[in-house]
This record gives structure tokens, C-alpha cells and sequence, in this order.
């Protein structure tokens, strides 16, 4: 599942107030799981890397995955 997929099921989750809480849970814990997947991918990739460039391009990848799942994370904690 690529980025941009997972940022947008994470956003569906969180503005979604008219499913029930049982569903909502569900599909929220699997994003978190896969943006925490995607998370450990680019940090494996990030020590990998040499060239300069794309480490900054995967620093602000894993940024913005971190970014996300907390606030997933925070948004679970309240339902």
C-alpha cells in the first residue's frame, strides 16, 4: 500500500463520525499497523542510504508517517 493511500484511509477514519465505533476501531488499528510498518521500512531505509539527497527526501517521509500515526494513535486512545 503506497503512502499517499495510507494518509488517505487515515483521514477517512478520523473524519468518519457517522460509522459505528466497533468498525471505526477496526480499520483504524489496521492503518496504524501499516503506517507503523511503513515507519520501520523508512527508518531500515534511511540508515541504508549514503547519497545525501535522498536521505533528506526519506527523512521527511519518516517525518510525516511519525506525524500521522501519532496523531491515529491519539485519535484510538479517545474512542
Amino acid at each position: 500500500m503506497g503512502f499517499n493511500k495510507l494518509i488517505k484511509g487515515l483521514k477517512k477514519v478520523l473524519s468518519n463520525k457517522g460509522s459505528s465505533n466497533v468498525a471505526s476501531r477496526e480499520r483504524l488499528d489496521s492503518l496504524l499497523d501499516k503506517l507503523e510498518k511503513k515507519e520501520k521500512k523508512l527508518k531500515q531505509k534511511l540508515d541504508k542510504e549514503k547519497i545525501p539527497k535522498k536521505r533528506k527526501e526519506l527523512k521527511l517521509q519518516l517525518k510525516i508517517v511519525t506525524a500521522q500515526r501519532k496523531k491515529g494513535v491519539a485519535y484510538r486512545r479517545k474512542l
